[in-house]
């Protein structure tokens, strides 16, 4: 797949951004270029470290380069930032650049709260078996106040401290660090929900082997990330208002349960959107071959929405 001309850098920003933002922006990329956020290339998580570029820029103006696996079908960002200047980003700049200046945390919770409603409503039945539900990067923690409500003990841990003070004003127990620190504090949980979280994640095994030692046994993990078939609906057709550079991986239905399965989870199901609901297998690795034609899948359904863009702007 010929890389689309929009796509190619440029440093304009394809989202309206106001001047807080703006000047987020701006310092990120300088930072970017001193050398004060350092980056490093990684290879897929299978193991390929082949180069198919998909685009050089993210919707912000940012210099994201995403390349697709031909073997496994996985979009990845490399050259990405490193662990260190990752962790520094979302202390500094993470939420200065992908909130406007007017949002506050009391409106950040209300906005989770109403998530939490609905995924409370829809897994339900699952949840009203079990006595524990965590989530991490819970932001402000509203997620969790329904399943409070409902009796639940919750936690929530999120590596951000800006709005985890507003969640425990409502009494959520939210902890500022990663799994493994919400475990050290809080013990197992029957239900895990990380929802838009695994694809900022710099090292995927790992991370899900912290998921896997928060569950406890026979518990169920929830993901969900921003799925690549889903940019159709929920971006508007357009894929630059779905790449930004705080997410290092973009998965499909077919990509994110490979993932999971490599990294020893059963998945009892996950859909386009891309939501998994999965349970930790005996073993915590497993050889699994790499999906068949997915890569070529993926560059015709992106080649298809460019299309379709380039189209409907024209008209």
């Amino acid at each position: 797949m010929a890389l689309a001309p929009r796509l190619q850098w440029s440093p304009a920003s394809a989202v309206r951004l106001d001047d807080s933002q703006v000047q987020v922006r701006d310092r990120v990329r300088q930072r970017l270029q001193n050398g004060t956020y350092p980056t490093e290339s990684v290879p897929c998580i299978c193991g390929d470290d082949g180069e198919n570029v998909i685009a050089e820029r993210d919707r912000y103006g940012l210099p994201v380069r995403t390349l697709l696996c031909l073997r496994c079908g996985l979009l990845r960002t490399s050259p990405r930032m490193t662990a260190e200047a990752t962790a520094r980003f979302y202390e500094e700049d993470y939420r200065g650049l992908y909130t406007s200046a007017g949002q506050t945390a009391a409106q950040l919770f209300e906005h989770q709260t109403r998530t939490g409603r609905a995924f409370y409503q829809r897994f339900r039945k699952l949840t009203d078996r079990v006595d524990k539900v965590f989530e991490v990067g819970c932001g402000a923690g509203g997620f969790l106040l329904p399943f409070a409500e409902a009796g639940k003990v919750v936690a929530g841990v999120d590596l951000g401290s800006d709005y985890l003070e507003e969640g425990r004003r409502h009494g959520l127990n939210l902890v500022h660090g990663d799994a493994e620190a919400l475990l050290e504090r809080c013990g197992p949980a029957d239900v895990v929900f990380a929802l838009h979280v695994v694809e900022h994640f710099l090292d995927v095994p790992a991370e899900l082997d912290r998921l896997r030692r928060l569950l406890t046994p026979g518990g169920i993990l929830v993901i969900e990330v921003p799925g690549v078939r889903a940019i159709e609906t929920a971006y508007r057709g357009d894929t630059l208002l779905y790449l930004q550079n705080a997410h290092t991986y973009h998965f499909t239905a077919t990509t994110l349960q490979y993932t999971l399965n490599r990294c020893g989870f059963d998945v009892h199901y996950c859909d386009e959107s891309a939501l998994a609901v999965c349970t930790a297998s005996a073993a915590n690795r497993r050889e699994v071959p790499p999906p068949a034609n997915e890569a070529q899948e993926t560059m015709r359904y992106l080649a298809g929405l460019e299309r379709n863009w380039l189209a409907a702007q024209a008209g």
